[in-house]
């Protein structure tokens, strides 16, 4: 039974939980495939500059500040499944045109740019569409639906660097839009498999009160809670000083540093999220991890240390090891906040609150990628991933000393809800 006691039709006979799933892999397999085409496009075809890459990655993720609260108040409005059909069909047109013009080799800067922009729009709505949904899905303890959700996730973009690595020695960038496309029409026939997920019913209000359910409701149910502000907090960090290092000094480190190309990004990408996978894997065989917000902050801690070990790695191998390290500690970071706001976030607002989540993660991104671009400008990617690894070490340590994050504990009640 699912958290909220809701009986699921399955569509044709197919588990709910598998098209769910079968649609997160697929999605995140074109997602895989963008992270290397993206940097490959405009570093390796259009020879380009870390200020213009750094201008791509913000393309990718600005248009979701401005739509992801929206979108998860459209999420909490609306039959989840039609949103995520649209998303998927609508995807699938921009890679289509992008590989053109890139096999006719007609491609130039401002392509890449409306090519991201309309990738993040879709993404925007994707992302609390898909999030709210586990929980209605899901037959088992919330934690482990999250694990499961996240190996999808993680193994699926795995599995998008491993094509687009084995693409560079056939084809040109081209194909790993269309690989981009393909992935996400399949993605389109997972979700119509899925059953119809209508709105969940609002609470009762005593006399005299207004139900709110626009975006803003997201913002105060977060605010006033406080086990999900440090949560949502450490996110926002993460996005701002994480994602940068990933978006923008990572792959130029790849190329100016250690002389690779696409292959390399690929290998470099394959090593994070194997050690998310790695890691995940390792909390499924045990049960839900009791001490959350230690686990969490511990892994963020983790993380810092091995980005600050960057700038002394002497090769390309040593380097793929520290994104191995740091990815098994992303892998408890993002397992830990993700089963704490599912948990935290009411029934009638998850939408909401979980766009609000992905929103401070992926939101502060193109602040995160303008800051590195910049820093990477004037002093290098080593020393500006360094910094920003330590400027999120400083962080994670102040909201352990002001806020309750270290004593986030795992309900009890969860085992048997």
């Amino acid at each position: 039974m699912t958290q909220e006691s809701e009986i699921l039709t399955p569509r044709w006979g197919v588990n709910p939980m598998f098209a769910y799933l079968g649609g997160i892999a697929t999605w995140f397999t074109s997602h895989g495939l963008q992270f290397v085409m993206v940097p490959t496009l405009v570093i390796v075809t259009l020879g380009g500059t870390a200020a213009q890459l750094a201008a791509a990655q913000v393309a990718l993720a600005l248009p979701q500040v401005f739509l992801m609260l929206y979108a998860g108040s459209i999420a909490d409005k609306n039959d989840s499944r039609t949103i995520l059909i649209w998303v998927n069909l609508l995807a699938a047109i921009p890679p289509i045109a992008l590989g053109w013009i890139t096999y006719m080799q007609l491609l130039e800067y401002w392509h890449i740019l409306l090519f991201a922009m309309m990738m993040s729009v879709t993404f925007a709505f994707m992302v609390p569409t898909r999030d709210a949904l586990l929980s209605r899905v899901t037959d088992t303890h919330i934690q482990g639906a999250v694990m499961m959700a996240l190996i999808a996730q993680f193994g699926a973009q795995l599995l998008g660097y491993v094509l687009a690595g084995t693409a560079s020695a056939f084809a040109g960038p081209w194909a790993l839009l269309a690989l981009q496309a393909m992935a996400l029409l399949v993605g389109f026939g997972f979700t119509l498999m899925l059953p119809n997920f209508p709105p969940m019913k609002q609470p009762e209000l005593a006399e005299g009160e207004v139900n709110d359910q626009s975006w803003r409701a997201g913002f105060t149910i977060v605010w006033n809670s406080p086990i999900m502000r440090p949560v949502i907090i450490s996110s926002i960090g993460t996005g701002i000083f994480f994602i940068g290092i990933f978006m923008v000094t990572l792959p130029l480190i790849v190329t100016q540093i250690f002389g690779g190309g696409q292959l390399e990004i690929s290998i470099l990408n394959f090593c994070f999220w194997g050690g998310t996978i790695f890691s995940t894997l390792l909390m499924m065989m045990r049960r839900p991890v009791e001490r959350r917000g230690r686990a969490m902050t511990g892994a963020l801690i983790i993380g810092c240390f091995a980005l600050m070990g960057v700038p002394l790695a002497p090769d390309f191998a040593s380097l793929c090891a520290i994104a191995a390290i740091w990815g098994i500690a992303a892998g408890v970071n993002m397992t830990m906040a993700r089963t704490i706001v599912q948990i935290e976030a009411p029934a009638e607002a998850r939408g909401r609150v979980l766009a609000f989540y992905s929103l401070g993660f992926m939101g502060s991104a193109p602040v995160g990628a303008t800051l590195t671009g910049i820093m990477t400008e004037i002093i290098g990617p080593l020393a500006a991933t360094f910094i920003s690894a330590f400027l999120m070490m400083v962080l994670i340590l102040a909201l352990i000393a002001l806020t309750p994050v270290w004593q986030i504990m795992r309900r009890e009640d969860e085992l048997t809800s």
